[in-house]
């Protein structure tokens, strides 16, 4: 699988080069991060209407319903940014495929998803497992087992999940939803309770390190696979890696503060390394998986 993502960068290097950029565009952006971090700004921004309305001596039935919804809409607006929802969407529209025509040949398909899932798996903490299973789907398919490949397809689609990101997202939605439900209730203490747990994963995603930690992750599995391919894209990786871990550090909450140093330490030694070309794929591996452990 390796091999066959080399060959994909070299492709890619060669087709889209540029003289003053050479950077590859895959997986996680700026771009994604930008629209995500406006989406559940405005979503925090409703949902501390929600809780001041709340709080008033004589509650507000109607503009309360309004603010959560709001809240809700961008939050389900944030969430289609997210690498990992248009992966689960592609997952969706091949079960439906598979479902609808049975007998068709889907081998193609899935080592689309191959690649897709493989770019961004700087992001997923399980990937090797999701990895093992599109093995098995995609033996499963060239057997013409397609009606086994397909439960096996709604496996992988709930594994599919950005820990930086879907699950502090998901979290406030499902806060948000029982808002609602006590706000339909009459229970305004309590929905004012799950609103203000809520701001705790809204806050983690809008304003500090969560999205800077995955695009660091990003970023740095690029430039582990383009290593022996491309050395100066994967040093433009390992750039990025920094100036993003960087900005991390700096909008970090404290508990993760002291963590985060140490990956940006580690970062720029690695970067140091490329100088004399002494770059292993354990210096990679172990700032990953320190990642991973934040």
């Amino acid at each position: 699988m390796r091999r066959f993502l080399l060959i994909f960068l070299i492709f890619v290097n060669i087709a889209f080069a540029r003289p003053d950029k050479t950077i590859v565009n895959e997986g996680l952006t700026e771009s994604q991060v930008y629209n995500i971090k406006l989406y559940t700004i405005r979503a925090l921004n409703l949902s501390l209407d929600a809780y001041t309305a709340l709080n008033q001596k004589v509650v507000n039935h109607s503009k309360v319903k309004d603010y959560l919804n709001g809240t809700l809409f961008f939050l389900n607006e944030a969430s289609q940014y997210s690498p990992g929802y248009l992966i689960r969407r592609q997952i969706e529209s091949l079960i439906k495929r598979i479902i609808l025509y049975p007998h068709e040949d889907y081998t193609t398909d899935i080592r689309v998803l191959m690649v897709n899932i493989e770019e961004i798996s700087g992001i997923l903490d399980n990937y090797q497992q999701i990895n093992e299973k599109l093995q098995d789907i995609y033996e499963k398919i060239k057997n013409g087992k397609n009606n086994k490949a397909k439960d096996k397809l709604q496996e992988v689609q709930n594994m599919i999940s950005i820990s930086n990101i879907d699950q502090p997202l998901d979290e406030a939605k499902n806060l948000i939803v029982t808002a609602q439900e006590h706000l339909r209730a009459g229970q305004y203490h309590k929905s004012r309770q799950a609103i203000e747990l809520a701001l705790t994963p809204l806050i983690a995603i809008s304003t500090r390190e969560n999205l800077y930690i995955a695009l660091t992750r990003t970023y740095l599995v690029k430039a582990k696979y383009s290593y022996d391919v491309d050395y100066s894209l994967s040093k433009s990786y390992i750039q990025s890696a920094v100036y993003s871990i960087n900005k991390a550090y700096w909008v970090s909450s404290e508990e993760s503060r002291e963590q985060i140093n140490q990956i940006r330490k580690k970062l720029n030694e690695l970067y140091k390394k490329y100088d004399n070309s002494s770059v292993t794929e354990e210096d990679f591996e172990d700032i990953i998986n320190l990642i991973k452990s934040l």
